[in-house]
């Protein structure tokens, strides 16, 4: 298979164009040099030297100046006001074709303008690698494009500086692939005087040269944030090769480092134009027994003076356990039995917080040792095991993927690659040196081969043995140590001496230089296995799976990963296929999708120097369109300021940006002037389009209220001493007591039947949820859950078993006795073993409510006795005076308004003059009852008025006097928005049918004959009751 390549994509020639645009002006000439003879062919005789040749520029600062805001006016950036560097920043996407723009850049600029010394400086061994490879493939590609213009490349490595020499001497293109630790230390080669160049120093070659810098990655190459005087030495090491330009390539520009950015094709763009593979993400849910306390640290935070942790833990929400993340502290949110509301947790106390960067870790005073990031303690899945699962499920999406396009006729490889911490875990070896399989080589062939021999699966195995195949399917690429007597070993180490560059250059040069092998349908390695320091630099467009085994914690690495596998991949003819169709990476994750869309997003947002949910002139910039030629293109700078600035001059954000609930008002309802500022500011509708489409997902639903916006809602005198409202209240105010009449053998009966007729607890297992990422763009991800399957899973707390009685005699406030007998009788014990949580959450509920409804049938209201005191027996009238009403007007706001914002008067029949309400539908009723005349007077009763219930208190909704030719009526009601209650929570249906039974007691106990209580589903239901000739 031969790779082919595409000349003709927009958005590259637009990068190249951005960069050529900046010497507009120049004429092709060269610089030369007087550099001495190799030793060897002098010979002996002095005096002999050989002709260098460098880069010149003649063009001044301001034609350069003059250039650069052409190029980004073209690109739609703001320009630049002044010319402090000939340094300039291309910011493109990992996947989208870096490395092709920049060397073909190289052949660019020596076609319009002769230059021909390049440097391409690199942070890694891997990247180095990668480069030379890509030279390699491209070679002919570019020479078809430029007429094979003489070219030629070399590893500078601190061995070789007699190739600078040829490099200095050259008249042809000549480029110098290097990382940063051969140059970024006084020590180096470079710097030393070399006798294979008669004692001259190669910087001072390359210097002469006056070469053009390439940069890829500069944020790993510099060694600072571009932020401070203090400059990294990969800087200060760039700034004195006497440089005629240097061009920045990264997807991750460090956001003070973005100077004279020319051209920007950001993770966003690339994703809404589908240039890069679609994201979906797979994170393992299991069940928690319940028997010991689970925590897991997410991170820790410093703010407001104060230091948080943010964990996740098993919390206790309505009767149920939901696995969930909570904030703690050393102080009043120490205790985590205070914070899950788990007795459970009461020996875990937190006494240290540390949020030192890259020490952040949590300790609790039982606990030997601090959590650091990522780590947990009470997990129900061991280590092992979920590295079992996630390599299985890798395994099962890959077959997926190849069973996919073998389907549809698709000629395509599929790869996946997982990433682990170190090289024991692929490869061990023996006493004698000889290689072994480590735990998660083992564990892969043991998997394969189960998984590829199940009847969805094996029809891809052509009739070979899946256990052959699985040693055939996997590779591991890691550092090499070359032993004596020629043995290689695999190795950890780092790059950061020359023995360690060496070691990772072999494993290096392995994968880069096999990357059509490793892409060619048919041949057999189809799973890889590396240290995460392949994360930088290595790529393959057929990687449809990664799987990180390693524990990450707080690490930026889901950026770096997913970069892995952006790329569009590409068929077996070589030629690249487009589309989220084809393209879907999946990343198998050692977290929940929440935790990994989060830590995702914020890496994003710290990369792209963006601010998610926040409107910026540079978020508007970037936004891209399909222009009427068809091309997509940035709304741009100038666009973005004018309307930025009409926004904030409407109101629609404030001086920073943020978002104003007007702004949200206008995008509920579709306004006009939003609409037109922004169709105004902009030059063509799709644009408009575009842009309306961005501001209306950073302008989400309101969920927070202005102190400016609270209105006082006040008691109207009259209407409360009116006789209308009189005669209600001397209906409604009585009140009652009640008593509970249990058969106990009847209740044990029940409880018995209920449990017998619950659906069966499902056996203990795990679940892989999918979640595919649908957008990125400044308002954050949106992503859609996409698929769920069953995983069997080994749990390690599988022999631990809560105290059953206890745990539920606390949760249902039965006795151990009764609920001993309950669960021998049901005869569903059994299920408990096989998932202790589930069954205790299933059967407490069952028992709950089984109890209210023994409660409510068994309960008797009475009027409370006369002999009591006046406050016991009837609701005091200062009830409606003490309620101290108050809310929110506005987008979202709890009191009722009109079409323009205003707090809507409800005095001519309402005791409050503003009505606060829970629903929309609560303010359609209010409206309603306000319009009707036969509605003399109502109120929303405020939350102080309780009716007592075996259930616990309960606050009726309304209530009303209704003129009728036969006298007034009046009526408590209570609005839900359902047809029928058997639709309710079966806590609510209990508290209304308790509900009933007293107003049953006050009709009949103070002889009343006009009152009534009644559910209602809205005002046509209601109409029908106020209509009714006999009240029921």
């Amino acid at each position: 298979m031969k790779f082919s390549f595409d000349a003709d994509l927009d958005y590259q020639r637009e990068a190249i164009d951005a960069v050529t645009g900046l010497f507009k002006g120049q004429e092709r000439m060269e610089s030369q040099f007087t550099v001495h003879a190799h030793p060897s062919a002098r010979a002996g005789l002095d005096g002999l030297t050989d002709l260098g040749y460098g880069n010149m520029l003649h063009l001044d600062r301001k034609t350069i100046l003059d250039n650069l805001h052409e190029v980004q006016n073209r690109t739609g950036l703001a320009p630049e006001p002044s010319l402090d560097s000939m340094n300039f920043t291309i910011e493109m996407e990992t996947g989208t074709g870096k490395t092709y723009v920049y060397l073909r850049t190289i052949y660019e600029l020596n076609q319009f303008y002769g230059f021909t010394k390049f440097m391409v400086v690199v942070p890694s061994v891997a990247i180095k690698e990668g480069v030379e490879t890509s030279i390699r493939m491209l070679r002919e590609h570019f020479g078809a494009l430029y007429g094979n213009p003489p070219m030629n490349f070399f590893q500078f490595d601190g061995n070789n500086p007699s190739r600078v020499r040829s490099f200095a001497t050259s008249p042809s293109i000549e480029i110098m692939i290097v990382t940063v630790g051969a140059i970024n230390k006084k020590t180096n080669k470079v710097y030393q005087p070399a006798e294979e160049l008669d004692m001259e120093v190669p910087a001072d070659l390359i210097r002469a040269t006056n070469p053009i810098i390439i940069v890829d990655e500069p944020q790993s190459v510099y060694g600072d944030t571009g932020i401070g005087k203090k400059k990294g030495a990969g800087r200060s090491a760039l700034e004195n090769f006497n440089t005629l330009a240097t061009l920045r390539y990264s997807a991750t520009h460090p956001k003070g480092d973005k100077a004279n950015l020319v051209y920007r094709l950001d993770a966003i763009a690339a994703y809404e134009n589908q240039l890069v593979k679609q994201i979906e993400v797979d994170s393992l849910v299991t069940s928690a027994s319940g028997t010991t306390p689970y925590v897991r640290l997410l991170d820790v935070k410093r703010g407001n003076g104060a230091i948080t942790a943010r964990v996740e833990a098993d919390v206790e929400q309505g009767n149920e356990i939901k696995r969930k993340a909570v904030t703690v502290d050393t102080t009043s949110r120490s205790n985590l039995a205070d914070v899950t509301g788990r007795d459970l947790y009461k020996d875990l106390t937190v006494v240290a917080i540390n949020a030192a960067q890259g020490q952040q870790s949590i300790s609790f005073d039982t606990v030997a040792q601090p959590l650091k990031a990522g780590d947990s303690i009470g997990a129900e899945v061991s280590i092992g095991e979920r590295a079992r699962q996630m390599i299985a499920q890798t395994i099962r999406q890959h077959l997926r993927k190849e069973q996919e396009f073998a389907i549809h006729g698709r000629d395509i490889k599929v790869l996946s690659l997982f990433f682990v911490d170190s090289v024991a875990k692929y490869r061990e070896y023996g006493p004698d040196g000889e290689a072994l399989p480590g735990e998660y080589q083992r564990i892969f062939e043991e998997e394969y081969t189960r998984i590829a021999s199940e009847p969805e699966f094996n029809t891809l195995l052509g009739g070979s043995a899946a256990d052959q195949v699985a040693r055939e399917a996997h590779q591991g690429y890691f550092s090499v140590d070359r032993r004596k007597g020629g043995a290689e070993v695999l190795v950890d180490t780092k790059e950061t001496t020359d023995k360690g560059r060496q070691q990772a250059g072999l494993a290096y040069e392995q994968i880069m230089r096999d990357k059509v092998g490793l892409t060619t349908p048919g041949t057999p390695i189809r799973f890889i296995f590396s240290h995460s320091a392949l994360q930088e630099g290595w790529d393959n467009p057929n990687v449809f799976q990664i799987c990180v085994l390693r524990n990450m914690g707080t690490e930026r690495w889901r950026r770096q990963s997913i970069g892995r596998g952006l790329r569009l991949c590409v068929d077996g003819s070589g030629n690249r296929v487009h589309g989220f169709e084809t393209n879907r990476l999946t990343v198998i994750a050692n977290e929940s999708y929440e935790e990994f869309a989060d830590r995702l997003q914020h890496e994003l947002a710290e990369d792209l120097g963006i601010q998610f949910g926040i409107v910026t002139v540079d978020g508007f910039a970037r936004l891209p369109f399909k222009a009427e030629d068809g091309n997509v293109v940035p709304v741009g700078s100038a666009a973005a300021q004018t309307l930025y600035q009409a926004l904030f001059t409407e109101g629609y954000i404030d001086a920073k940006g943020k978002v104003q609930d007007s702004l949200r008002q206008a995008v509920r309802t579709g306004d006009e002037n939003l609409t037109k500022i922004v169709s105004d500011s902009v030059e063509s509708q799709a644009a408009a389009k575009a842009m309306l489409g961005l501001i209306k997902r950073l302008a989400k639903p309101i969920d927070v209220k202005k102190a400016g916006e609270r209105v006082a809602v006040p008691l109207v005198q009259e209407r409360l001493e009116s006789p209308e409202f009189q005669e209600l209240w001397n209906r409604i105010r009585h009140r009652t007591e009640y008593r509970v009449e249990v058969d106990e053998d009847s209740l044990r009966k029940a409880m018995v039947k209920a449990l017998r007729d619950m659906l069966p607890v499902p056996k203990r297992r795990g679940e892989w949820r999918t979640h595919r990422v649908q957008r990125i763009d400044q308002s954050g991800l949106t992503a859609e859950a996409a698929a769920a399957r069953r995983a069997d899973v080994t749990y390690a707390d599988s022999e631990d078993l809560p105290d059953i009685l206890s745990v539920l005699a606390d949760r249902t406030q039965l006795t151990r006795a009764t609920l001993a007998h309950v669960l021998t009788e049901s005869g569903t014990l059994g299920q408990f073993r096989n998932n202790p949580q589930a069954y205790i959450d299933q059967v407490s509920r069952q028992l709950n409510i089984t109890k209210a409804d023994f409660l409510v049938k068994g309960v008797r209201y009475e009027l409370v006795d006369s002999s009591r005191p006046e406050a016991d027996r009837r609701y005091a009238l200062s009830l409606f005076r003490k309620a101290d009403l108050a809310g929110y007007t506005g987008p979202g706001g709890n009191i009722v308004t009109d079409a323009d914002g205003n707090a809507v008067s409800f005095e001519e029949k309402s005791v409050y003059r503003y009505l606060v309400i829970d629903s929309t539908p609560e303010k359609d009723f209010a409206l309603a009852l306000l319009q009707r005349p036969e509605v003399k007077t109502f109120v929303k009763l405020p939350a102080s008025f309780k009716i007592p219930t075996p259930l616990g208190s309960y606050n009726p909704d309304w209530a009303l006097a209704v003129e009728r030719p036969d006298g007034s009526r009046y009526i408590v009601f209570e609005t839900k928005d359902v047809n029928e209650l058997e639709l309710l929570r079966p806590m609510e249906q209990n508290k209304i049918a308790s509900a009933r039974k007293h107003f049953d007691a006050v009709i009949h106990g103070a002889g009343i004959s006009d009152l009534e209580y009644q559910v209602v589903n809205g005002i046509e239901a209601a109409t029908a009751i106020m209509e009714r000739d006999d009240p029921q």
